[in-house]
């Protein structure tokens, strides 16, 4: 996320590039957010079509953040297998997404020993890269398509997109209005723990009232949502991370600039994919959406 959970800024002095940004992000949301509540609602194919699309633009940006080093992952062959994840959890057959992970570093090792036959380290390197950028990236999204078909699916969905973009949108205002102590100076400058606390709230809040309103408020679920927030912080510091390994500062593809204001699309995912990883596990875990 460009802007995501902690973020904000101290400075008061320059105040119109701030607003550009707002006024970007604002129009961004205004657009793509319908989008994304229609898909939840309608499940199906016209979810997983858009989360195979976010996908597979997520994994090319993985990929290219460490274009041109020796640890660049293959998107030749990480692409289609994270879009057989997708298409696995779609289709609820887990003996594609088994199949695919071993083609990957069948193929990966392959492809990568032939470019560079005396370089075996590099190859190797090479394949835990793309299989690093299935993991990341294509199981947590199709995390949301088990999620979705799960008893009361579109409301545990939802859970995770509120507490998602609640920290998201309080965590900016909260840094843009309140921001004075950095939260990770050194991974991401513009973030604040007066913004992490805004956002901690501002994603605790719309999830509970959604579980509220739906009858599923209990202590198993409370946990869960006060994690989520903080998951949601860790995931956007964690793209921050590799942002700062591979001295990028956005992830993208050249070009293509779909959510302006808001950066890549994995810019967009990267607090989404650890929440999404997080709740699938713990119902799993717990029980609790049985």
């Amino acid at each position: 996320m460009t802007a995501g959970p902690g973020e904000g800024t101290s400075n008061k002095g320059d105040q119109s590039p701030v607003l550009s940004n707002t006024a970007l992000r604002v129009i961004t949301a205004l657009i793509v957010l319908p989008i994304a509540v229609l898909a939840g609602l309608a499940g199906g194919l016209f979810l997983t079509i858009l989360i195979g699309l976010g996908v597979a633009l997520a994994t090319l940006e993985f990929y290219m953040l460490a274009q041109g080093r020796e640890a660049q992952g293959s998107s030749l062959v990480g692409l289609p297998v994270a879009l057989a994840v997708v298409l696995a959890f779609h289709l609820g057959q887990d003996i594609i997404w088994q199949g695919a992970l071993v083609l990957c570093v069948l193929a990966t090792f392959v492809l990568m020993t032939l470019r560079h036959p005396d370089d075996v380290r590099r190859s190797l390197w090479q394949v835990g890269s793309t299989l690093a950028g299935v993991f990341y990236i294509a199981f947590p999204g199709a995390f949301l398509i088990g999620l979705r078909a799960l008893d009361e699916g579109v409301m545990w969905l939802f859970v995770v997109l509120t507490a998602t973009w609640g920290a998201d949108t309080f965590a900016y205002l909260g840094g843009r209005f309140f921001g004075r102590t950095k939260l990770a100076p050194t991974l991401s400058p513009k973030k604040t723990v007066e913004g992490a606390v805004v956002g901690v709230i501002g994603g605790i809040v719309p999830a509970a009232l959604l579980l509220a309103q739906s009858g599923h408020l209990s202590g198993g679920t409370w946990v869960l949502i006060i994690l989520l927030p903080f998951v949601a912080i860790a995931g956007d510091l964690f793209e921050s991370a590799i942002k700062r390994f591979f001295s990028v500062k956005d992830s993208h593809i050249a070009g293509l600039d779909l959510f302006p204001g808001h950066g890549g699309v994995l810019d967009r995912m990267d607090a989404l994919i650890w929440v999404s990883a997080f709740t699938y596990g713990y119902l799993a875990l717990t029980g609790v959406a049985v």
